[in-house]
Parts: structure tokens; C-alpha cells; sequence
């Protein structure tokens, strides 16, 4: 059945014409959704899953699919933000820490809105902001990176998949590997290379090298890879956001031969998508607008090798 699947999408692509999604372009995504579907995303900070996929994950769980949200950071390094929540100019390791643990917690309201059970979401707890220094410079043992806002070379030991983890990009590349074999998803969404936050680039290099390892232990294990893009200049809110309800692609986004996927949501699944994103209280005090932009009449994928 997955086979067939994949063939449908292979195909619905070739349709595709190389420009903005319109509101007639084929529903692509629609052959690998049911109730056999196995969706995880991995998403780089809690918010990033229901601005890029919100209304992926209601497609799937509705059609009695499975899904796992995997987010790669709490969000925990993001001195704005909490500045913002409280009221404080020079925020400390400790308050860094709370920070991250809120929006945990509104990330479990914002997925429990969307249909989702706690037992399904899981925080690996790497370092907000850090994950590109990971991918770069701080590769493996002995030499762990330290953040500078947490003060920590390690996820919470609640955290951790992998025994003896630490910040650096080897373990990390191991854990995402771990969720994804105990979890054996044919569908996995994740941030693009393209996105400009380094975060979000990070984690799609560290999930693909995650899909290699695993590809040359199981042959024939390769799930269809999704790239939802969350920052890209002023985009979405922007000029080149397009008009309307719709959400195009920004129009200076890079070639890379790829066809952007327009998957259309309906209007329950718009509403249901935009409650979970106003359950992100602390990042609606910094960027409400911005988050808010991405509550349209579809959602945007890029489908990678």
C-alpha cells in the first residue's frame, strides 16, 4: 500500500506546474494519508509544528493515522521573549529554563488541540539557538557546547532517548535516529535548508543524516520526506506572501527543481489550526502577527529526496 502511495505521489508531481500552488493543483498529499499512516514531525522549536503542519496532523489523525511530534529544542534561548513575559532586562540561566519549560507546556495545549495525546509528543531538550554550533563545531565527545542562556551541556535527564547524551551534534544525529526507528514513520515533515533560521537548517541536516544512518541499516526503509519553511525574510506577512487566505510561496525563493505542494485545508481544520497557535501565549506577546500569518486556507510543502 505504501508503495502504491509513494508511485501516486511520484506521479500527482509530475503535474505539478513549476510556480505558486494554486487553488486547483492537485491534492498530492492526499494517496498517503489513512488509517495506516505514520506521521512524525520534527519541528526545531514548540510552535514551529502548527504554524508549518497544523493541519497536516488533523488530516492524518481524522483519517485514524498515528502521529509523533518530535521538537528538537524547548525554545528556551530567546531573550525577547522572555524579557517580554517578565519583565526583566537581564534574564538569568534560571529564567532561561523556566522560559523553555512554559512553552513546553504550550505545546502540549497547542498539540492537545489539534487532536493529539501527550504520550505522542516528544522534547528531545537540545539548545535553543545552538543546534547549528552542534551541527558545525561541536560534532562529538569530549568537546559539548554550552548554552549560553541555560548554562547547560546536556538535555534534562527526562529528556534524554540515549543514554550518556550530551550537546553535540553526534549524539543529537543518534537521538533523532532513535525516535524515528522506534517510531518507523512512512511520512516526515521537518524544516527546510533553505529556512533561515539556523535552528531550522540545522535540524534538517541533522534529520537527514539521521535518515542515511538508518537507510543503510534497512535498505528498504525511506519514508516521504516533507520540508515546511517557517522563516524566510518577511515572509509570510510580507510582500510575496500572496493575497488573500492563501499562502504562497515567498517569490524569491531558491530554484532547487522542487514543486511546492499546496495542501488545502478545510475551513474546521483552519479554525482548529489557528486555536492551537494562539495557545503559544509567550510568542504571541513578541510576534503575534507573524504566527497568525500561517492560520490560511492551506498549508506549503517542498518534498525532498
Amino acid at each position: 500500500m505504501f508503495l502504491k502511495a509513494l508511485w501516486m505521489l511520484t506521479l500527482a508531481l509530475a503535474t505539478l506546474v513549476p510556480a505558486f500552488a494554486h487553488a486547483d493543483d492537485p491534492q498530492v498529499i492526499e494517496p498517503l494519508i489513512s488509517h495506516n499512516t505514520r506521521l512524525m514531525i520534527l519541528s526545531p522549536h514548540p510552535d514551529d509544528e502548527s504554524l508549518g503542519a497544523g493541519g497536516l496532523i488533523q488530516r492524518v489523525l481524522e483519517a485514524g493515522g498515528s502521529v509523533k511530534v518530535v521538537f528538537m529544542t524547548n525554545g528556551d534561548g530567546f531573550p525577547e521573549g522572555v524579557e517580554k513575559e517578565d519583565r526583566i532586562s537581564r534574564p538569568t540561566a534560571k529564567d532561561y529554563t523556566r522560559y523553555g519549560e512554559e512553552r513546553r507546556l504550550e505545546a502540549l495545549k497547542a498539540l492537545t488541540t489539534l487532536g493529539m495525546k501527550e504520550r505522542d509528543v516528544i522534547f528531545l531538550g537540545f539548545p535553543d539557538g545552538g543546534l547549528a554550533y552542534l551541527r558545525l563545531k561541536f560534532r562529538a565527545h569530549p568537546m559539548a557546547y554550552r548554552s549560553p542562556f541555560t548554562r547547560k551541556t546536556r538535555p534534562p535527564a527526562s529528556e534524554i532517548v540515549v543514554p550518556r547524551t550530551d550537546y553535540c551534534g553526534q549524539d543529537l544525529r543518534r537521538e533523532i535516529e532513535r525516535v524515528i526507528s522506534d517510531f518507523r514513520p512512512d511520512l516526515l515533515a521537518t524544516t527546510p535548508p533553505e529556512d533561515q533560521h539556523p535552528d531550522h537548517n540545522a535540524t534538517y541536516y541533522f534529520v537527514k543524516e539521521a535518515l542515511i544512518q538508518l537507510t543503510k541499516k534497512h535498505a528498504n526503509y525511506k519514508p516521504v520526506v516533507l520540508a515546511f519553511l517557517i522563516h524566510y525574510g518577511q515572509w509570510p506577512i510580507g510582500q510575496g506572501a500572496g493575497t488573500g487566505s492563501r499562502l504562497n510561496p515567498p517569490e524569491n525563493f531558491p530554484d532547487r527543481g522542487k514543486q511546492w505542494i499546496s495542501f488545502t485545508l478545510k475551513p474546521e481544520e483552519v479554525e482548529t489550526k489557528r486555536k492551537a497557535i494562539l495557545q503559544y501565549h509567550t510568542q504571541m506577546l513578541v510576534m503575534a502577527r507573524f504566527l497568525l500569518s500561517f492560520s490560511r486556507s492551506n498549508e506549503l510543502f517542498i518534498p525532498e529526496d
